[in-house]
């Protein structure tokens, strides 16, 4: 987590920095049209190298998911970057069109002469094509301002179902290459001969590869296996699918905690932890909760044999850990990893103790025996927590039920809330804050 909050301040700081570099600003006339030029640029600049960014991560490519520490850190990025650019490129709609709207309304006054006429460019040099192109780059960005501000409301509304928002969200690699157009066109020329033109034509050139291989279907393709339903079998208590998929040992294998996105025939992919260890049979399990309208109707809607496919694996929620002593917590779902983990500690020698804590709303008998039947094989202590007679699990229960807690790394997997508040609990109780593990589960 950390990586990613550093990295926003020190990019928009580089691209800042570069951008004053190029301009005279010690120069600039203090009124309003004279800087209302140069905070376009700005601005444009910002949202033009944010939206690179934005493409390249869309990829799921192994190298920076390495880098920001999971790919669940990866999309948190996305999404920061993704409100970033809205801002930056409000802010640039406002000093193009909204001042001319001020002036329209006779809050501005009309500024005088025409800038830099066209007559002092030589039309038939580089620079004179981008100028002949000025009104319909103009034109395309405003457009495309248009179709990206409808494409971020439906990511951000968390209400529309996910099958449009996959649909739609695919459409900004369209949206981005319009607004390359609009930028490669209007940008300052003098920009392109400094290190801030060079830096973002280098921007320009990873996102437009990024676009065209979200448009190719590109996405993912190197990790993704062919496989089919094995076998699955439905806990109606706590309504969790435990699926098994095939892949005739083509999947390349995982570590426990990992997860996969699961694409089942005529469905968009979804993303699922891993609930098995790795094997040489290729075959990996799931355990899905039915808590959406797609797990709803899976377990009525799958068959033995049914294709699938598996991309990934991906996440970096791995278990290692330096202390002689952990504290997993599973909320509901979360259970996931944990059943993956103690798979593989049944069969390896175990090098620390462990305190498991599972959380859950809806106990089904036949699940929890397979919990605790496995949690004694590998030599973990179950502390089963039934939410609707216990209450939420908090930290301080935790601390009472677990030894030496303070030298413990705690490994987390559940709900984004809980989450939150053992972190904070956590924090306040002195844990250090590098010894708290967990994902960022939400994808949107």
């Amino acid at each position: 987590m950390r990586r990613i909050k550093w990295f926003m301040p020190v990019f928009f700081g580089l691209l800042t920095l570069l951008w004053v570099l190029a301009e005279n600003l010690q120069l600039l006339p203090w009124s309003y049209f004279p800087i209302r030029k140069v905070l376009m640029q700005y601005s444009g600049i910002l949202a033009m190298a944010t939206m690179s960014i934005i493409m390249l991560l869309a990829l799921r490519l192994k190298p920076l998911e390495k880098l920001l520490n999971g790919l669940d850190k990866s999309y948190r990025l996305h999404k920061w970057l993704g409100i970033s650019s809205l801002v930056f490129i409000l802010i640039h709609w406002f000093w193009t069109k909204g001042s001319k709207y001020l002036v329209n309304w006779g809050l501005l006054d009309k500024p005088g002469g025409k800038g830099r006429m066209l007559s002092s460019i030589d039309a038939s040099s580089f620079e004179g094509l981008l100028h002949s192109l000025r009104h319909s780059a103009e034109s395309v960005g405003e457009w495309g301002f248009y179709v990206l501000l409808l494409l971020i409301a439906i990511a951000l509304v968390k209400k529309i179902n996910y099958p449009i928002f996959l649909t739609t969200h695919k459409l900004m690699s369209v949206v981005y290459l319009l607004f390359v157009f609009h930028s490669l066109v209007l940008l300052k020329f003098s920009y392109w001969q400094q290190p801030i033109g060079w830096f973002v034509a280098v921007l320009i050139i990873i996102g437009c590869w990024a676009s065209i291989q979200s448009l190719l279907g590109n996405i993912g393709q190197k990790n993704k296996v062919q496989g089919y339903v094995e076998s699955f079998h439905f806990y109606k208590s706590n309504h969790v699918l435990n699926l098994s998929v095939g892949t005739s040992k083509q999947w390349p294998g995982h570590e426990c905690g990992q997860f996969a996105f699961v694409t089942f025939l005529g469905q968009e992919p979804h993303p699922f932890t891993i609930a098995s260890m790795p094997n040489s049979s290729g075959s990996v399990r799931f355990h899905i909760k039915a808590i959406g309208d797609f797990t709803d109707r899976l377990n009525a809607s799958i068959k033995v044999g049914d294709p699938v496919t598996l991309e990934g694996p991906y996440g970096c929620f791995n278990f290692k850990s330096k202390t002689d002593h952990q504290i997993w917590v599973a909320g509901g779902i979360g259970i996931a990893a944990f059943t993956a983990r103690m798979e593989a500690l049944v069969n390896a020698h175990q090098t620390c103790s462990v305190d498991l804590f599972y959380c859950t709303q809806s106990p089904d008998p036949i699940f929890i025996q397979y919990i605790s039947s496995l949690a004694k094989q590998a030599n973990v202590k179950l502390h089963l927590w039934d939410v609707n007679k216990q209450g939420f699990l908090n930290a301080k229960q935790i601390i009472e039920k677990s030894m030496n807690w303070a030298g413990s790394d705690v490994w987390f997997c559940g709900p984004q809330s809980f989450s939150s508040a053992l972190q904070h609990a956590f924090d306040e109780l002195g844990l250090d804050k590098s010894k708290f593990h967990y994902e960022l589960f939400q994808m949107r």
